[in-house]
């Protein structure tokens, strides 16, 4: 029987939570009833989020994290400023990331609401403008600020598939990485949502979906995915990676004696490896994720008569 001393005790915990936006091109982009994908982030999503929690009495640790990938051009190498990476299809891309409410347990969510507007604006001239000028100054050597030369829009956001979420949610498993040591009491759980505009379906690489789900299995967290936008046809969510043929590998290895390692394991195109590393023709795999769930945030204030999701 739960006694008041208990109840106090439970009601002083709180869970941290962490929430990361994904800023790709559909941000911006228009749904049918003339609203924008960020506005029903920051005028709907959140605002009912918040008086969930208030609503059930509960405190979060809060931290908001805006992520983005950014491709450049080969015309633009120049001017990008590095250090870049390679993705398997031979594009360049960089990805970025900030904070905007960094582990707070706050009261008044208004501030944070318009704080959050406003960085959406502010995020691509940081990312597409701001962040090569400052480093090409430095890069050259000059210290004139007044050079038009180097004043110009480099790179393009990524669309939602594109956009790096293995590495966002990585990134909030670092800190909880050795949960066993050192544990914090005051906090009953750790959770993670992902918000983006895309329709639940991302490309990634194979190596990092095996390093994520090894980690959420080793750490016991699952990760809340929401989109804003309407549901797909097709199977959601849904992660695409290119890998070998597991049945070529298999043929292989049983050519010359050997059998695949982890049995059933060396036929998911997932977990299959090339130990020989020969060079194969690589396909395009689909793989549900059971570690993410998926819920889609299409509610719409002006439009009573149509029922919300």
């Amino acid at each position: 029987m739960m006694t008041a001393n208990t109840r106090t005790v439970f009601r002083s915990l709180s869970a941290r939570s962490n929430i990361f936006i994904s800023v790709c091109r559909e941000l911006w982009e228009f749904l049918e009833d003339g609203e924008r994908y960020y506005e029903k982030l920051v005028h709907s999503f959140l605002p009912s989020l918040i008086n969930k929690w208030r609503e059930s009495s509960v405190k979060h640790v809060v931290a908001i994290v805006l992520f983005s990938r950014v491709y450049y051009d080969q015309s633009e190498l120049d001017f990008a400023a590095g250090p870049l990476v390679r993705d398997e299809d031979g594009n360049w891309y960089k990805d970025f990331y900030k904070v905007v409410v960094d582990l707070e347990i706050l009261k008044d969510w208004k501030p944070v609401l318009v704080t959050l507007k406003q960085s959406f604006l502010e995020f691509q001239r940081d990312i597409l403008f701001n962040h090569h000028y400052h480093q090409n100054l430095q890069r050259f050597d000059l210290q004139n600020e007044t050079d038009d030369s180097l004043r110009r829009l480099v790179g393009h956001l990524s669309y939602a598939q594109d956009s790096p979420i293995l590495e966002a949610i990585n990134l909030g498993l670092n800190p909880t990485d050795l949960h066993y040591v050192d544990r914090s009491l005051s906090l009953t759980g750790c959770s993670t949502i992902i918000v983006t505009p895309g329709s639940g379906r991302f490309r990634v690489p194979k190596n990092l979906l095996q390093f994520t789900t090894m980690r959420l299995l080793d750490q016991g967290f699952s990760v809340d995915l929401v989109c804003l936008s309407k549901s797909p046809l097709h199977l959601a969510p849904i992660f695409s990676f290119k890998s070998e043929d597991p049945d070529l590998l298999a043929k292989d290895s049983r050519r010359d004696g050997h059998f695949p390692a982890y049995g059933s394991f060396a036929m998911d195109p997932l977990w299959s490896t090339n130990e020989k590393n020969i060079l194969y023709e690589k396909k395009e795999y689909h793989w549900e994720p059971f570690w993410l769930h998926v819920s889609w945030w299409d509610i719409q204030a002006d439009m009573p008569f149509r029922p919300d999701r």
